[in-house]
């Protein structure tokens, strides 16, 4: 009985059914002890059997022990809940089956009768059993399940792939006569007998078959046939293949009639390597006149030429995929695809070389086409929808990886894009040469603070074994690359001077730098030279927000972006992001030729522009949102901070006063001077290595070298303040030692240095207020920022449209532009409709004021940017603003 009930209670899947069992027990219990309780009275000639309507005083008979009679205890039924049950399935108790009295039956007896009512019961409607948990809650649990499924699938997947190896006796899949070629790419009909074989693949060259003839698979080129003579053995033999083209008539019979002919050879490339085939040669069975196709038949067939005759040509979808893969993985090689394409003709059968030299020069010629196609569907490649006609900044930065050595591609050819993206080299040089004859120039770096800037220069040499040193890059705030040039003498000022003025219609309000305190002295001091340059200052200045932190206190809180009015939340770090991806692209373009640098180098602008343009919608209206929501949380700790300081509203306005005000005053240049700067310096570097000394540093070895650098520096900077506490009289004045060691544990947080106290509170207090409220101050402008991006997006999408359709009116004769002229135009449409229901959803309540600007706004059909607005238009603008 015990086996028949045997449950495990550490099982948690019969958890419900314990309980469920544990209150069925607990009510069949008491109605059989109730039962036997009112048989045993009827027999003895007591009181009639219990009603069910409670009797008034009179209670249950006690027991020996005090309980109540036929009352079994809850430890007692649990306890014999783990015993076990029978599965009979019983009657109901009648009279004449009634339990004996509980004077003459033995209560285990009992208690077994009961359990096997209860057993019964349960069996009669047994409990669903619990689903099991889903793993779908723990990401471990996820990937350890499918590593046990794949583990299982294993030795399973392995015979389907030994059993995929076996020939077996195929039949053709057309005569039934015995298989000799199989063809995956005609599935589900894959077995060809050589006749069938023959008159499939006579015009599908392109199939990559395989011979079954020596029992196993072997791959075979296009141009091989298989037949069987006469005494049943198979042969092979050489039949020449046509490329695949569209029929193309070029004779006047107005009943054509044609042969097609093999014509002369002809290399087709595609992504499944090389084909050695021959072109098609037409022969008008009326007038006898021959032709084959020419570069117009070949490209509406889908290919491209690798050189002027087209003895080899290409698939359109090879250039495309070579493309893709070189704006997803910039460092991919021609040389890597060349060796891929040959790899996969060798799988097939095939044989020859592929030329990646060829490959580059036709791929160029292809991007090139198609800008220009692209050109005459009002595309323009390197403006920012969001940023036209008025731009918030323009944000530029050097890229030294961008390289090119001196003794490679020493080549006179002119760059397809020269211009476009890249500043043509002789007017960067006409430029810099203007600048540096009319402005004398101070050599060295620049220092900002306690730093050096490789940037800050004035004036550079050029190096010995480099051609270009890198590229000057200038973007917008999202990130749209706008213009660039070669840099031949590092990172000097005249370069991103020259991008300032390129981009000077562009009507940005910011320019940013990462050396923005010393690039602009230098501007004024040249607009001051050159009258012609002085429009340059109408910008303002923007020290990029995370460079400035490296930058003196002084530097930071005057020219950091973050304490720009109007500047939202620009970074003026966006050329970062730009640089990380183009420093991929060194990998190929520093062993190019100097052109073909130049045209990848814009193939690749393109390509990045071309995805920022598709996710554009998405960018601005995320960024609206976490920008509303960040703005409250940050007044939030705005207000925290005042009232952790004590500091009332006027209080903190005073504060904010004073920062700028000391931001604004000049250091005087003495002894002690000298000393205090030295001190903050080997202070903030000593903190600086102590924090990088993990991160960033896995070698034991140059930990080692790394603490003993710090011992060094250490000394230094005690020697440094015992120095300075010399020539210091006042006590109250010097530096405490002790607070300095607790500083550089990362036990101190306060001002350490006696020249910081300003007033009461110290400048470093008033500096956190300060740059809180800069903060709150930036996402509050931030949001009608946004909100004007978005309204000149939809404009500009609406002018785009606008100017397609003046141009499918203007060119409707000519079919083939006019087709394309309706698809940009169509696609257009659409992404509009798209990008306004994305704002809609964004905007919420102020959806109504991006769809009013967008109704209102004149459209220039040719220009593709909205007329400049009016003054009170302007007037209305700044007052939402």
């Amino acid at each position: 009985m015990d086996k028949l009930f045997d449950l495990d209670l550490r099982d948690p899947r019969t958890e419900g059914r314990h309980l469920a069992v544990g209150l069925m027990h607990d009510q069949f219990l008491a109605e059989a002890m109730e039962a036997a309780e009112n048989v045993n009275r009827a027999r003895s000639g007591g009181d009639s059997p219990r009603s069910s309507t409670k009797r008034s005083g009179r209670g249950k008979a006690r027991g020996r022990r005090g309980g109540r009679a036929g009352h079994t205890g809850r430890a007692d039924r649990w306890s014999g809940l783990t015993t076990g049950m029978d599965t009979e399935v019983l009657a109901l108790p009648s009279e004449d089956s009634l339990p004996l009295p509980r004077a003459q039956q033995n209560p285990q007896e009992m208690f077994e009768q009961n359990m096997e009512r209860l057993s019964a019961l349960l069996d009669s409607s047994p409990c669903p059993a619990e689903p099991e948990r889903s793993a779908a809650s723990s990401w471990s649990v996820r990937q350890q399940k499918a590593s046990d499924r794949w583990e299982e699938a294993r030795p399973y997947h392995l015979r389907c792939l030994l059993e995929s190896e076996a020939v077996g006796k195929p039949l053709c899949c057309f005569c039934h006569k015995p298989a000799v070629i199989r063809c995956r790419e005609c599935l589900p009909e894959q077995w060809f007998c050589g006749a069938c074989d023959m008159h499939n693949h006579s015009k599908r060259p392109l199939h990559n078959r395989d011979s079954v003839v020596d029992g196993f698979f072997k791959a075979i080129p296009p141009s091989t046939c298989i037949s069987r003579g006469e005494t049943g053995i198979y042969a092979t033999h050489e039949q020449d293949r046509i490329l695949p083209t569209m029929p193309a008539q070029h004779c006047t019979c107005q009943v054509p009639s044609f042969t097609v002919e093999a014509g002369k050879p002809v290399i087709l490339i595609t992504i499944n390597g090389r084909y050695d085939l021959h072109l098609p040669r037409y022969v008008c069975q009326t007038c006898l006149q021959q032709w084959a196709p020419d570069v117009r038949d070949l490209v509406r067939s889908g290919y491209w030429p690798a050189s002027a005759n087209a003895s080899t040509i290409y698939t359109v979808d090879l250039l495309n995929t070579f493309q893709e893969l070189k704006l997803i993985s910039p460092g991919f090689s021609r040389q890597a695809l060349a060796k891929m394409l040959e790899h996969r003709t060798l799988c097939a059968g095939r044989s020859g070389q592929i030329n990646g030299d060829a490959l580059q020069r036709s791929f160029l010629e292809f991007a090139y086409a198609s800008f220009e196609k692209d050109q005459l569907c009002c595309d323009t490649p390197f403006t920012c929808p969001a940023c036209t006609p008025e731009m918030v900044a323009v944000s530029a930065d050097g890229n030294r990886k961008l390289y090119r050595f001196g003794h490679t591609g020493r080549s006179n050819d002119t760059p397809f894009f020269d211009g476009l993206f890249l500043a043509k080299d002789s007017e960067v040089s006409d430029f810099v040469n203007t600048i540096q004859m009319a402005v004398k120039n101070i050599k060295g770096r620049g220092t900002c603070g306690d730093s050096q800037w490789a940037a800050a220069r004035e004036t550079s040499r050029r190096a010995s074994k480099l051609d270009e040193e890198g590229v000057e890059v200038a973007v917008c705030r999202h990130g749209f690359l706008l213009k660039a040039l070669n840099m031949y003498r590092g990172e000097i000022f005249a370069y991103p001077m020259y991008l300032q003025r390129e981009l000077l219609p562009s009507k940005a309000q910011f320019f940013a730098m990462d050396v923005a305190c010393k690039y602009w002295p230098y501007l004024q001091k040249v607009a001051s030279v050159i009258p012609a340059l002085k429009s340059l200052t109408e910008m303002k200045p923007f020290l990029s927000i995370m460079h400035a932190r490296a930058h003196a206190t002084k530097c930071e809180i005057k020219w950091s972006g973050r304490n720009q009015k109007g500047a939202g939340t620009t970074a003026g770090e966006e050329v970062e992001q730009i640089n990380s991806y183009l420093s991929r692209c060194a990998l190929t373009t520093k062993y190019m030729s100097k052109a073909a640098r130049v045209d990848m180098l814009t193939v690749h602008a393109m390509g990045w522009n071309h995805h920022k343009a598709e996710t554009l919608h998405k960018a601005l209206s995320t960024r609206y949102v976490k920008t509303s929501k960040r703005a409250e949380e940050e007044a939030e700790r705005l207000s925290q901070l005042q009232k952790d300081l004590q500091c009332s509203n006027a209080m903190a306005v005073q504060w904010i006063a004073e920062v700028k005000e000391w931001a604004e005053s000049e250091t005087p240049v003495t002894g002690l001077h000298v000393l205090q700067q030295s001190i903050e310096g080997l202070h903030l570097g000593l903190k600086q290595q102590k924090q990088t000394l993990y991160r960033q540093n896995d070698s034991n070895k140059l930990r080692h070298r790394l603490r003993r650098k710090l011992t060094e520096d250490k000394k230094r900077l005690l020697q440094e303040i015992d120095k300075y506490n010399s020539l210091v009289a006042d006590l109250s004045k010097r530096i405490d030692v002790a607070l300095v060691d607790h500083s550089l544990a990362g036990q101190s947080t306060g001002a350490i240095w006696p020249w910081e106290d300003y007033g009461s509170v110290t400048i470093g207090v008033k500096k956190r207020l300060h740059d809180q409220e800069m903060l709150k101050t930036r996402l509050e402008e931030e949001l009608p920022i946004l909100v004007l991006e978005m309204a000149q997006h939809c404009t500009w999408l609406q002018n785009l449209g606008v100017a397609l359709k003046t141009e499918l009116a203007r060119y409707e004769d000519e079919n083939g532009l006019h087709c394309l002229l309706a698809r940009r135009l169509a696609e257009v449409e659409e992404r509009h409709q798209m990008v306004l229901q994305r704002y809609k959803t964004a905007l919420g309540p102020l959806a109504s004021v991006l769809l009013d600007v967008c109704e209102e706004e004149e459209c220039d059909p040719m220009g593709l940017v909205s007329p400049d607005t009016s003054e009170d238009e302007e007037d209305a603008r700044e007052q939402a603003t």
